[in-house]
C-alpha cells in the first residue's frame, strides 16, 4: 500500500510539472504552430494521463470502500481506465521521444543522450507491455460491461456506474491539466511577448 502511495504521488508531481512547462510554453507553440505546438499537445496528454491514472485509483477505491461498486467491478474499472489512456499514452510518449532524439541531435550531451536514451526505452517497454496488456484488459471490460445487455438488473446497475465514473476520473483528468495550463500560459517572458505581437515570428 505504502508503495502504490508512492508512485501515485510521484505521479501527481510529474503530472503537475508536465502542466506547468507546458503551459509556459503554451502561447508561444500556438503562435508559431508546426512540430512545436504537436510537441506541446503531446506534453498536454501526458499530464493528462497522469491524473487520470491517480484519480482512477482514487475514486475506485472509494467507490469499493463505499459500496458504490462491488469488489469485483474494481478490476474492471481500471481495465476500462487502461484502454481508455494506453492509446493516446503511447502516441504522445512517440512524439516526445522523437523531439528527444531532435534536441539530442542537435545539442550533443550527456543529459540530452541521456534522456534521449530513457525515452526510447520508456517508449518500447511501454509499448511492448501494451501489446502484452490490452487483450485481456479487453476480456475483462467485456464480461464486466456484459450485464448491460444481459437482462441482470444488478448487473446493468453496475456496469453502467463503472462507465459512470471512468467518464468523470477522465474528464476531471483533462479539466485539471486544463487549469494548470491556462494557470501558468505565457509565465515565460518569450511567451509573454508572443501574446503580445511584439515580435517577429518569421525569423526566430
Amino acid at each position: 500500500m505504502g508503495m502504490l502511495i508512492l508512485v501515485l504521488g510521484l505521479n501527481l508531481v510529474i503530472s503537475f510539472l508536465n502542466a506547468r512547462n507546458v503551459g509556459r510554453v503554451w502561447a508561444e507553440t500556438k503562435a508559431i504552430g508546426g512540430w512545436i505546438r504537436v510537441v506541446a499537445w503531446a506534453g498536454a496528454i501526458q499530464s493528462a494521463i497522469g491524473f487520470t491514472y491517480v484519480y482512477a485509483f482514487i475514486v475506485a477505491y472509494i467507490a469499493v470502500s463505499t459500496g458504490y461498486l462491488p469488489p469485483a467491478m474494481l478490476g474492471v474499472l481500471l481495465s476500462l481506465m487502461y484502454i481508455m489512456i494506453i492509446i493516446p499514452l503511447l502516441g504522445s510518449a512517440i512524439v516526445i521521444t522523437i523531439q528527444s532524439w531532435i534536441v539530442a541531435a542537435r545539442e550533443k550531451s550527456l543529459m540530452n543522450l541521456g534522456v534521449a536514451g530513457w525515452n526510447t526505452f520508456a517508449t518500447a517497454y511501454n509499448t511492448y507491455n501494451a501489446i502484452q496488456s490490452f487483450g485481456p484488459a479487453l476480456d475483462s471490460v467485456q464480461q464486466g460491461l456484459g450485464g448491460l445487455f444481459g437482462g441482470d438488473s444488478d448487473s446493468d446497475d453496475s456496469a453502467a456506474r463503472v462507465i459512470l465514473l471512468a467518464a468523470i476520473v477522465l474528464l476531471a483528468g483533462v479539466l485539471t491539466t486544463n487549469v494548470i495550463i491556462r494557470r501558468y500560459e505565457a509565465s515565460l517572458p518569450v511567451s509573454e511577448e508572443v501574446r503580445n505581437s511584439t515580435r517577429n515570428l518569421e525569423y526566430r
